[in-house]
């Protein structure tokens, strides 16, 4: 009897401090949404009173967003049917309630570390590694330890290389670039001795139709899974690209974003995060019906790979590079916080018709 009461106890503590946990995280997340990812009001289309009744009238059933018209106004910018302007998902319920919701948050910070890729993805194209640093080690591509005079060597033998913190990179944050015929070698010794874990890798040779839109920085795709009911859902597709010669084609380092339709062209606006449009790159290239040869094949591999991280998130967004040949090559998985607003601007509501049913699913414990 006593240890079927210490158990019960330990049970309830435990839930308790789950839901302490899980109320504390989604209030650091409300708040990282609330100061990075708030639509500046010059960037809204105004509701009218009959949009905001229709908005507010079908999330009732599942949350009140009242006060995240905000949201609505912003994608009211770039929604051609204004009928579906309804199922858009506002960034902040993303963040705080379906992402949560379909994330082990903390395993998936545990796990969202560039230097794990060497062994999540053994069997998977992916970029060269050249050194790393893991816990403060310094290692090879094997894990096997280097002195910091072995990993120097390593890079200038692979010629062109890039430098990337391991975790927290978002937005290109981080990066560095090395070239041995004319970089700083006293800014990459710089790095290595740093305090925070890095991966250096050779940089990617991409396709010929990526070059001709920016050929200064790899421009990758970026694809949204889900996996539900036992099946891997593709729900939106961008190809993110630089533009004015800059390395990295991050939209919050100033990159533009156009949507990708399901033949693998490209659609006729792009943007960027400030709500500006383009129907052609600064550099030149028209952007409707432009092909990105070999993303079927992204479509193919992200959909074998999702199942491997279902433990840890059912909403993955991945950036996968297309190489020389018309490959892919997977740069990155995103296991939670993957952003939802340049994908909504570019090809409508996240969940598109199952939008009721995941509202319904995260939303059912609520009264």
């Amino acid at each position: 009897m006593i240890k079927s009461i210490i158990t019960g106890i330990k049970g309830r503590l435990s839930d308790i401090y789950t839901v302490s946990r899980n109320k504390h995280l989604k209030n650091d997340r409300l708040s990282k949404a609330k100061k990075y990812f708030q639509p500046k009001q010059e960037h809204q289309l105004p509701l009218t009173e009959a949009q905001k009744a229709d908005i507010i009238a079908y999330w009732k059933p599942y949350a009140d967003v009242s006060s995240e018209l905000n949201w609505f106004a912003f994608y009211n910018r770039f929604c051609e049917d204004k009928g579906s302007l309804k199922y858009y998902i506002p960034d902040s319920v993303f963040y705080t309630d379906i992402d949560m919701f379909y994330t082990d948050v903390r395993r998936s910070y545990e796990l969202d570390d560039k230097n794990l890729y060497d062994l999540f993805f053994g069997d998977v194209r992916r970029p060269v590694t050249v050194a790393r640093k893991c816990n403060g080690a310094l290692m090879d591509k094997d894990y096997h330890p280097l002195t910091i005079d072995q990993a120097i060597k390593l890079c200038q033998e692979a010629g062109q290389v890039i430098y990337k913190p391991t975790r927290n990179s978002q937005g290109g944050k981080g990066i560095f670039f090395y070239d041995a015929t004319s970089g700083s070698l006293d800014e990459l010794k710089s790095r290595m001795d740093g305090h925070y874990d890095f991966i250096i890798q050779e940089v990617v040779s991409q396709h010929e139709c990526l070059n001709k839109i920016h050929d200064k920085s790899v421009n990758t795709v970026r694809i949204m899974t889900f996996y539900y009911q036992d099946k891997v859902h593709l729900l939106s597709s961008v190809l993110r690209m630089g533009r004015d010669g800059a390395r990295v084609d991050n939209a919050s380092s100033g990159g533009i974003f156009c949507g990708i339709n399901n033949d693998g062209t490209l659609k006729a606006h792009a943007h960027d995060t400030k709500g500006n449009t383009w129907t052609q790159h600064p550099q030149g290239t028209v952007f409707k019906g432009y092909e990105i040869v070999g993303y079927d094949k992204c479509c193919e591999l992200v959909k074998s790979l999702a199942g491997r991280f279902c433990t840890t998130s059912k909403l993955l967004s991945w950036d996968l590079a297309i190489g020389a040949d018309g490959e892919p090559v997977v740069i990155e998985v995103n296991m939670t916080f993957g952003q939802v607003d340049f994908h909504q601007m570019c090809n409508g509501p996240m969940f598109g018709e199952l939008t009721g049913e995941v509202l319904s699913q995260v939303f059912a414990t609520r009264g």
